[in-house]
Parts: C-alpha cells; sequence; structure tokens
C-alpha cells in the first residue's frame, strides 16, 4: 500500500488512522477493524480482550516501580458514518477509504473521513506504543456508538482496570467536554392506500446538497432540513397544480440532518414550469445559509401507476409540517448550549406505510420525557402509528473530578490558554459507559474535526498533534 500520510506528525497516530482507513467499519460491520486491533494486541504483547459484541480492549502494564499509580483507559469507538456524495461509487462494505491530504487538512474523496471516530483508535495504539508512559493503559475500542451506543451498552462490568478514563470522541481542541445528552429515537409509520392511475408523465424531483450535519452538534446552527424543505416544495406545488403522490425519500442516518431528498409525483399536465419555479423561489429563500442547495427535475413516461390517495398525501404533508426539528431547549445553567433538541431524520415509503425515524435529545432526562409526551400528541393527533426506542443515557457533570482538573490544569501550562469546560448536546459513549461503571472519572478531548457525518468533514493535521501531545502530557500528570 502507498502511504499517502507518511511523514505527517505525529507519525505513529497518522500511521495507525491509514491502516484503519482501508477497513471497512460501517455501524454493525465491525468485525474486521475489531479483530485487526486483537491482532495489534497479540503483536504488541498487549492483554488482550475482544468480546461478544466486538468490543476489544487492550490493557498495557505498568512499568515496575508504577504499578500503585491509577491506570488510564483511553476510549473511542470502531465504527463511521457511512454517507457519501450522490456522484460517488464508492461501497462502503469493501473499499478502503480514498484519504486526501491538503495543507493541515485530512479529507477524504466524496465520502465521511471517519476521524469521527477512527482518530481516537489511531492515538490509543500510539500512546500503548509510547515507551515514556509508565502507568498501566488501557484501550477500549467499541461498537455501533453512531446508531445505538449498542458496544458501550452492553460492556459487561469489572473489565476495566483503570480508574480514570479519556474519551477521544470530542471535535474541537481546547474543550474538555464533562457531560452529554441522552436520547432516544421515534420509529413512525403513517398508513397508506394505493390506487392505479394508469398511463402518466412522472416527475421526479430531488434536492441536493444541503450541508446536513451531525444532529447533536450542529442541530443549533441554521442548516436546511431536506425532509421539511421537500414539503414545503409539496404544498406548493399542489396549490398551484393537480398530480399524484408516488413515493418519497430524505435522509439516511438518524444522527445527521437530511441533506438530500426526492418525491416521485404523477401528472396529466404539464408541470415542469411550475416545479422549476418553485424549485427557484426556495432557492433563493434559503441562499443565505444554503448557498449550495440544488434541485434536479427528471421527466419520464409511466404505466399502471400506483398512487396514494389525495388524504394521504394531505396528511403526510401536515405530518412532516407538524413535527419540529432543531433546538427544543436551552439549559439554564449554560444558556448557549442546547439542553433539548429533535431532528426529523429520515423518511421512506414503503408498501403499506411510509416510514419516519425521528432522533431526539437531552441532556435532562426529565426534558426528554416531556419532549417524548409532546411528539406522541403530534403523532397521535395526525393518525400516526409509532414506537419510541429504549435509548441511550445522558452523562451527567460532576461535581467533583481529579480528571477534569488536571486536564484544565495541564492545559494551561501547556499553551498558556485557558482550557473550556463544556457540557455538549451530541451523545458519547461516556454516558451508556458509566452505567456498568459508576467510579470512573470521566472526560472526553479530541482533535478539530468539522462536518462530521458529511462528505465535507475534514480533520486537522495540527491540532491532532497538539491533541496528542497534551493527551501524553495529561497522563504523566497523574502519575
Amino acid at each position: 500500500m502507498m502511504r499517502k500520510l507518511e511523514g505527517i506528525k505525529p507519525e505513529k497516530v497518522f500511521y495507525y488512522f491509514e491502516e484503519i482507513s482501508q477497513i471497512p467499519r460501517e455501524s454493525y460491520n465491525e468485525k474486521e477493524i475489531s479483530n485487526y486491533l486483537v491482532e495489534f494486541g497479540k503483536k504488541h504483547n498487549l492483554e488482550t480482550y475482544q468480546d461478544k459484541h466486538y468490543n476489544v480492549i487492550l490493557r498495557k502494564k505498568a512499568t515496575k516501580g508504577y504499578e500503585d499509580f491509577p491506570g488510564v483507559i483511553l476510549q473511542g469507538h470502531m465504527d463511521m458514518v457511512c454517507e457519501k456524495e450522490n456522484d460517488s461509487n464508492h461501497d462502503f462494505k469493501k473499499d478502503p477509504i480514498n484519504l486526501i491530504v491538503e495543507g493541515n487538512i485530512l479529507r477524504a474523496d466524496k465520502t465521511t473521513l471517519g476521524g469521527d471516530n477512527g482518530i481516537a483508535l489511531a492515538m490509543g495504539m500510539a500512546l500503548l506504543e509510547d515507551e515514556s508512559i509508565k502507568c498501566q493503559v488501557e484501550l477500549l475500542a467499541t461498537t455501533s456508538e453512531e446508531v445505538d451506543l449498542g458496544g458501550a451498552l452492553s460492556l459487561e462490568p469489572n473489565l476495566l482496570k483503570g480508574s480514570m478514563l479519556i474519551n477521544l470522541d470530542s471535535e474541537e481542541e481546547g474543550i474538555v467536554t464533562v457531560g452529554s445528552a441522552g436520547g432516544i429515537e421515534i420509529d413512525v409509520d403513517l398508513p397508506i392506500s394505493r390506487k392505479n392511475i394508469g398511463e402518466t408523465t412522472l416527475y421526479t424531483i430531488s434536492l441536493e446538497k444541503l450541508k446536513g450535519g451531525h444532529s447533536g452538534a450542529e442541530i443549533n446552527q441554521k442548516r436546511g432540513n431536506a425532509n421539511k424543505i421537500m414539503v414545503e416544495l409539496l404544498e406548493k406545488l399542489a396549490k398551484a397544480s393537480q398530480f399524484d403522490f408516488i413515493e418519497v425519500s430524505g435522509g439516511s442516518k438518524d444522527n445527521a440532518i437530511p441533506r438530500v431528498a426526492k418525491v416521485l409525483l404523477a401528472s396529466k399536465d404539464d408541470i415542469k414550469d411550475k416545479i422549476k419555479s418553485i424549485c427557484q423561489e426556495l432557492k433563493d429563500k434559503y441562499m443565505g445559509y444554503e448557498p449550495d442547495m440544488s434541485f434536479n427535475l427528471e421527466i419520464s413516461n409511466g404505466k399502471n401507476i400506483l398512487a396514494m390517495s389525495k388524504e394521504d398525501f394531505e396528511k403526510y404533508v401536515k405530518t412532516i409540517k407538524d413535527i419540529p426539528t432543531g433546538v427544543n431547549t436551552w439549559m439554564k445553567e449554560y444558556p448557549e448550549i442546547v439542553e433539548s433538541s429533535d431532528n426529523l431524520a429520515i423518511v421512506k415509503t414503503l408498501e403499506n406505510s411510509i416510514n419516519i425515524v425521528i432522533s431526539l435529545r437531552s441532556s435532562d432526562p426529565k426534558v426528554l420525557d416531556e419532549l417524548k409526551s409532546k411528539m406522541s400528541d403530534i403523532l397521535k393527533d395526525n393518525g400516526a402509528e409509532f414506537e419510541f426506542s429504549d435509548g441511550y443515557p445522558e452523562w451527567q457533570y460532576r461535581a467533583e473530578s481529579k480528571l477534569r482538573d488536571k486536564a484544565v490544569e495541564v492545559y494551561k501550562k501547556l499553551y498558556n490558554k485557558e482550557m473550556k469546560v463544556e457540557v455538549i448536546h451530541a451523545g458519547l459513549e461516556c454516558g451508556a459507559l458509566s452505567q456498568n461503571y459508576p467510579n470512573i472519572d470521566f472526560i472526553s478531548v479530541g482533535p478539530n474535526l468539522k462536518d462530521v457525518h458529511t462528505p465535507s468533514e475534514i480533520l486537522e493535521i495540527d491540532s491532532t498533534e497538539r491533541v496528542y501531545d497534551y493527551v501524553v502530557e495529561l497522563i504523566k500528570s497523574l502519575y
């Protein structure tokens, strides 16, 4: 394999990141990356453990004379969100990530990079090899974080030996995260019936190139929701012309703000000019914060087309309009931080229903319950069938934390800057892990990553070096 990252510092970190990038690791497809970590552990004579969920623990024993110092756990997840541009032929089940270096930026070719959270694995592996670290070090690599935190939630008690855990899944340098939101998913079905409308003209409208982004980290930023915008188009078109509703889709990940949507309509009238006019109207409306938003119209002929009823169409439009998406409440203690939110994430047409997936987040379980009740009322009013997932727990702020205090102290010493202490709205595995490990002291840090969960994802190289050096010094300060 030709090394694209050779010579980039820290060399060990980027060596392993490039190795990891060769291995497909979509959520629920982590066996290969898990086995790769096991082989790394065996090769380096580490205590190595792999459970039935493919979680891996690698443990380096303390250097002689340092056995009594507290052990440190480094933690990240193996899986990545697999998003790509519409014109990409990348197959996430078998193709390696095609890495591109542009100055200080590392990105991928028309796909997500997987810095979230491949950089944690790469840093952890490099730190296990770092002979300057004398205390016991463990690397915990978990599975299915991006969909349900399944690996972290299933990790059995008494496997980890360390008393402090540094999660490496944060995305902004200079911030130590000490709390995060919990969340739940709603799976919704709107029943539909169909009728044969015979031969007709078909209109396929595609909405593309919205910014999208992480439904926790970017939910407070002004970003268009493709499912909402497509319904706005449909409502305007219904007032201007006659058509039949065939199918609709939008979004692909429950934890990503939907970037794309598509609808298939049928009409015996020529409605292309009206469609184009409304598309332009919407582009003008959202130009301020979605400048790249685009529409594509394809026209074809169809026979024996099965269309939904007018009542089904109207129910769908009303339901999507009624479902809120975005910030629900802000934290009272930190008014600039989102407390709770909802993301109208996925729409897809099935044989007998339109399926909708909504993700809810909150750092306060009581507020999450209130949001669930609010959403239930909306969905009941629209005649929808729905169920809630089991969800994942919040990570609550800890009043006393030696690790947090040391993290702030070391950062100030290294860079003469104050480290920002933050509770975030995105979900982190610390909350899930604390269920079986309530006595571990948790923090989360990481290098600058931007636009994660989108094909525009980037990792800053020099930030990665600084954060790696910082973590080394932080660990050393603990013994």
